[in-house]
């Protein structure tokens, strides 16, 4: 797809957006009975939702049994490589307020919001989908907002254009990390120079520790602001309830802040490299 707004690509798929922009959170939805035996129909289903919508909320009646379950429930939608650069080294990560010195480290492990992001845009290796389960809710806040980052994409080539600065392969630095064994990484904000052909972002609101390469810097102060004010018409919000989850195609989303009860809020995060 060449990035310009002129283009007849461009100007065909961004028709076929307008007919795929969720006009309430219940758009997004899917019930299913037992998240550790889910049916074919329900993983169909899942999968048109994230195929209109890049992203799908889940509602499972039976709660999860194990997290061996969660991993066959992501293979079954299409899930089958994955990240394990997280505090537990692993591709389950449990997502919760952890007073450990190693996981104050990392906003996601304590209990503050969290600005619009996509998964891994400090890795080298592009995170293609991500799932989150809930197993606990918070007390009170921690809702996730959720937007589609190809509406994000659509509304930026139609004001500006193209993409050319966004693409860039540095247009930005995160420096690296020895305590998370993380090297230097460059990136672009949005491409679709991938295996599927589709957009992809690596973003994020962070304005520390993240080097904004000269040539891209007002794109991507334009992006942000098109993100936060042209696109707050596109923006869902919702909280996990327990065994309810969402399996995105690595949107744009964030987190509010949240407070605790008796019981502590606890969520599973799984990041793949396929997309679904």
């Amino acid at each position: 797809m060449k990035f310009t707004s002129k283009s007849n690509e461009f100007k065909q798929w961004a028709l076929e957006k307008e007919d795929n922009i969720p006009l309430n959170i219940d758009d997004l939805i899917v019930k299913i009975h037992d998240i550790n035996h889910a049916t074919l129909a329900e993983i169909s289903n899942i999968k048109d939702i994230i195929k209109r919508f890049n992203c799908c909320i889940y509602q499972s009646r039976v709660g999860l049994n194990a997290q061996a379950d969660l991993m066959n429930f992501a293979q079954s939608i299409g899930m089958e490589t994955y990240d394990t650069n997280n505090i537990h080294n692993s591709p389950i990560s449990l997502i919760m307020s952890l007073e450990t010195k190693n996981a104050l480290n990392y906003i996601p492990y304590t209990n503050k919001k969290l600005n619009w992001h996509t998964d891994g845009y400090y890795d080298e290796k592009p995170i293609f989908s991500w799932l989150l389960h809930c197993e606990e809710p918070a007390y009170s806040g921690g809702e996730n907002y959720l937007l589609d980052h190809e509406l994000a994409i659509r509304e930026y080539i139609i004001k500006y254009d193209n993409l050319e600065s966004l693409s860039s392969l540095d247009a930005f630095t995160i420096p690296g990390n020895t305590h998370a064994n993380r090297a230097e990484t460059k990136g672009y904000i949005c491409d679709n120079n991938n295996e599927y052909k589709k957009f992809h972002m690596k973003f994020s609101m962070r304005e520390k520790n993240m080097k904004l390469n000269e040539q891209s810097k007002t794109a991507i102060m334009r992006m942000k602001k098109i993100i936060k004010e042209d696109c707050k018409k596109y923006c869902l919000t919702y909280k996990l309830s327990k065994n309810e989850g969402i399996v995105s195609n690595n949107i744009l989303h964030g987190r509010n802040s949240f407070e605790d009860g008796k019981a502590m809020r606890k969520l599973y995060r799984i990041r793949s490299y396929e997309r679904i």
